[in-house]
């Protein structure tokens, strides 16, 4: 089984669920194709498919110059 280096449990830089207060949920609808995709990455890699999908969505921000990256 491949493992993709950008998508590691210990490389991930969203802030886990335990490390911030609890906020409200928010919801989308996603095309079925990327829904497969990241159930999938969860499944490769452990993470949830919130942290999968956290992940996702921060990495592809910061390369859109939507959102700062962070700082280690």
């Amino acid at each position: 089984m491949l493992e993709d280096p950008r998508l590691n449990r210990k490389k991930v830089r969203v802030p886990r669920r335990d490390s911030y207060e609890k906020r409200p949920v928010l919801s989308a609808t996603i095309h079925p194709d990327l829904k497969r995709t990241l159930v999938a990455m969860s499944e490769r890699t452990g993470l949830s498919i919130s942290q999968v999908t956290d992940e996702v969505l921060y990495v592809g921000l910061v390369e859109m110059q939507e959102l700062p990256e962070l700082e280690e």
